[in-house]
């Protein structure tokens, strides 16, 4: 009990990352448990009443409309509600607005654009009803945030163990630059390439847009580098461990901008389609993805629990960052072409 709590004493920033994916993972359970979520069809000329546990509501469409730039292209929808909360004692109607990224929140309700009718005088929305779940997951988001911040502040651990070892930290003046600039730009070729040109859906009008694309891509771009090094430490034997410090180094910030990257979407996600996770192939295998890139960050444990030589770890560590890459690849290229799913417009 002494050593465990020590343990948290020493490292708190170390720990505040897994309490913060145990909250991600609890507010998850509370919203596929006990959060409902479905869609619902109104027509301009009738009411829809929408019951939920003990919730209920009643919703009428006032008005349906599109905006759009000078050129004719669909900005953004709106549809303008009349709503009736059928649990107070003394009704009273009340109005609000849906758009897209926008959503509507309404005694615990939340309604998003989902589709609308060729003749514009009906909408589909989706609706979720997750007071409690919502609320964990963010906290958790919230909280993760603060750690991988503060994970690179805290003093003793595995990064900073493994930097000082690198040749990025032995001479950091000249090494230090030229790969963050290298990496930066990088990642920003890489942006630009895989961000849609205009004009963009509605969906994807957002400032969100190009966070999460540019977060994801920079993680993207320092594992390119890692499974470089990793072919360069197979085939340079001298320099192998040397090799696997400078990847382990640029593990951290990559695994941690991929974590971001994956939240960032999520809360996009709750905006624009009512849930922050909803299985949709691109979004389980970038899950996958960070696992697997998880379990290479965690596997210098493997070197202390099986005895591995300085050279063999090194060989088992590069031939890993290789293989994992595939997973990136798969998560990019091969879930875009061959799985389709909500980020078809990523293609």
């Amino acid at each position: 009990m002494r050593s465990w709590l020590s343990s948290m004493l020493s490292k708190p920033a170390t720990w505040l990352l897994h309490i913060a994916l145990g909250i991600i993972v609890l507010g998850a359970c509370v919203t596929h448990f006990f959060g409902e979520h479905g869609e619902i069809h109104l027509r301009a000329d009738q009411a829809q009443t929408l019951t939920v546990r003990h919730s209920s509501v009643s919703l009428f469409l006032w008005d349906f409309h599109i905006v759009s730039d000078a050129d004719g292209n669909p900005v953004d929808f709106i549809s303008e509600l009349r709503l009736l909360d059928r649990r107070a004692k003394t009704p009273v109607v009340d109005e609000g607005i849906v758009r897209m990224n926008k959503p509507l929140k309404y005694h615990g309700f939340r309604f998003c654009q989902s589709d609308y009718d060729s003749d514009l005088q009906g909408v589909v929305l989706a609706y979720n009803y997750d007071p409690w779940g919502i609320v964990i997951t963010y906290a958790g988001y919230a909280l993760l945030l603060v750690a991988m911040i503060a994970f690179f502040t805290q003093k003793n651990t595995g990064f900073r163990a493994v930097l000082k070892k690198s040749v990025l930290y032995q001479r950091r003046g000249l090494y230090a630059i030229s790969a963050g600039v290298l990496i930066v730009l990088l990642a920003v070729v890489m942006t630009r390439a895989v961000t849609p040109k205009p004009p963009l859906q509605p969906v994807l009008q957002t400032p969100l847009l190009g966070i999460h694309v540019s977060v994801i891509m920079l993680a993207y771009t320092l594992f390119a580098v890692i499974m470089i090094n990793g072919i360069l430490g197979l085939c340079m034997p001298k320099r192998r461990e040397q090799i696997l410090y400078v990847s382990h180094v640029l593990l951290y910030p990559g695994l941690f901008s991929l974590t971001a990257g994956i939240f960032i979407g999520a809360v996009w996600a709750n905006m624009s389609w009512g849930r922050y996770w909803g299985w949709d192939p691109k979004e389980t295998w970038a899950l996958i993805t960070m696992l697997v890139y998880a379990a290479l960050l965690h596997l210098p444990w493997l070197k202390n629990k099986c005895a591995l030589s300085k050279d063999r770890f090194a060989i088992v560590y590069h031939v890993c960052s290789v293989v994992a890459f595939a997973f990136v690849l798969f998560t990019y290229f091969g879930v875009s072409y061959l799985l389709g799913g909500l980020h078809s417009y990523a293609n």
